[in-house]
């Protein structure tokens, strides 16, 4: 606080102010902290207040006599320092109540400063950003949501989704009333669910609150999806034409491959054949029954995909028994590598023989071909659990990378040879991990992979010890 005592000229008009008392505060706000203001002169010791206003406020008060607030501000060694005068009359002068502004200032200018940004980041969005009052009338818009309705922004402020589109606004309508209701910030993809028609919509929506809680208002943020979801349909489409023709080719090639197999094996029984003859037969043979695993497995990605999983005709298994038939098949064609069997516990359970044999043989066959030469591969049979059956199939090659791992079960992926490792001798389709895991999924069991380059590769499919039965699908209807 400082008191100030007017100087007048001969006619009485003031020409300055001298100062009678002043606080530590005031004289400092005043730029005076070397010496006292007491008795000095106001314009003379403090020049600035003649710029900013508050001399010409403090000669208003003591002509007037009606006090005053006036903002002021002036620059110091610390920048600009802002208060808050309070001009009240004395006696021939006034009193000055000085209020430092300096801080909610700078908050204030700060604030200003992130409406600003705020605003021109709303106004540049390509999003339809808007805000309506609990009337469910448009408040706040930026040009998007103008765009997406297609009108002036005029035309839009002040009304409601029933005003600008009718019936078609039901299911915005609806979705306002939810968020409103529940308080709760909800997602929405839709053709109905955000500003303007024809379009579909991505939309978050939610509540506008006070300091105390309470709701008075909704906001928007709508994303036109339109070409990404016309993309997304096409791709689908895409990909089940491709599914569709994988599944009529495997159909159709049944037939062809039975009968050159019949012939094949016609040629094979007769007793007259030359050695040249009959290795040509058995070439035939063989390459036929290579098509036809193939064939196969065609059959079984189409069944996997488009008829709701592969079916399953659980019956009483011994699950050794189908791991020794499957190892005596694959072990003569890897002469230089063995298989080692190892059953721990009863392993019986309900399962589909058939469909076992496939998991086995693919996992075991990958094994063989992954092995280096002159190392054995373990399937193991852990059957501890008396609800759960575990088969462990574990090579010594090279570990999986780590980029493959994502994609290790997904169709149509074939791991790239080893380095320096063997090539392998038959090429498939990239649907035997596929298939296992359809399979076991089927099963109501999962697959799990280890893989390391001290410990090599296991993988470990955990059965339940009873699947349930599934229907056979009708064979799709082709085009």
């Amino acid at each position: 606080m400082v008191v100030l005592r007017s100087v007048r000229s001969a006619g009485h008009g003031i020409l300055d102010f001298e100062c009678v008392s002043a606080n530590a505060h005031a004289e400092r706000w005043l730029g005076r902290e070397e010496r006292s203001l007491v008795r000095q002169r106001l314009l003379e010791e403090a020049p600035w207040v003649g710029e900013c206003g508050l001399f010409a406020s403090c000669v208003r008060v003591a002509v007037r006599r009606e006090p005053e607030v006036v903002r002021v501000s002036r620059q110091s060694s610390v920048g600009t320092v802002w208060m808050l005068a309070r001009v009240s009359p004395w006696e021939d002068g006034v009193v000055v109540f000085l209020e430092d502004l300096t801080e909610r200032m700078a908050s204030e200018e700060a604030l200003r400063r992130d409406h600003d940004l705020l605003h021109a980041v709303i106004e540049s969005a390509t999003d339809a950003i808007y805000v309506k009052d609990l009337d469910a009338r448009y408040v706040l818009i930026n040009p998007a949501t103008a765009r997406a309705f297609n009108r002036a922004p005029q035309d839009i402020l002040g009304r409601t989704d029933l005003e600008l589109l009718g019936d078609t606004a039901a299911p915005a309508v609806t979705n306002d009333r939810e968020v409103i209701e529940s308080g709760v910030t909800a997602t929405y993809e839709d053709a109905d669910g955000g500003p303007g028609s024809d379009q579909i919509w991505q939309t978050t929506k939610g509540v506008l609150r006070r300091g105390d809680g309470t709701v008075y208002g909704l906001f928007g943020i709508s994303r036109d999806v339109t070409a990404r979801r016309r993309q997304e349909h096409e791709r689908d489409e895409e990909a089940r034409f491709q599914e569709r023709f994988i599944g009529v080719l495997g159909h159709d090639l049944g037939n062809p491959l039975a009968a050159v197999r019949l012939s094949a094996a016609a040629l094979l029984a007769q007793p007259t054949l030359t050695p040249e003859v009959r290795r040509v037969a058995q070439r035939i043979d063989g390459s036929a029954e290579r098509m036809a695993r193939l064939v196969k497995q065609l059959l079984d990605f189409t069944r996997a995909r488009m008829a709701g999983g592969i079916p399953l005709r659980p019956r009483e298994v011994c699950m050794a028994s189908v791991c020794r038939r499957i190892i005596s098949e694959l072990e003569p064609a890897h002469p230089e590598q063995r298989v080692d069997l190892e059953v721990d516990g009863e392993c019986r359970g309900v399962w589909d023989e058939e469909r076992l044999g496939q998991v086995l043989s693919n996992l075991v066959g990958n094994a063989l071909q992954h092995s280096p030469r002159g190392t054995s591969v373990r399937v193991r049979l852990a059957a501890n659990d008396p609800l759960f059956q575990r088969v462990e199939v574990h090579n010594l090659g090279p570990p999986i990378p780590d980029s493959l791992r994502p994609r290790l079960f997904a169709p149509f992926h074939r791991a790239a040879p080893d380095p320096g490792g063997p090539r392998p001798h038959r090429h498939g389709l990239g649907l035997g991990l596929y298939i296992v895991s359809q399979i076991v999924t089927a099963h109501g069991g999962w697959v799990d992979v280890a893989s390391s380059l001290d410990a090599g590769t296991c993988f470990a499919v955990t059965l339940p010890r009873i699947a349930q039965a599934s229907e056979e699908s009708p064979p799709p209807r082709w085009a």
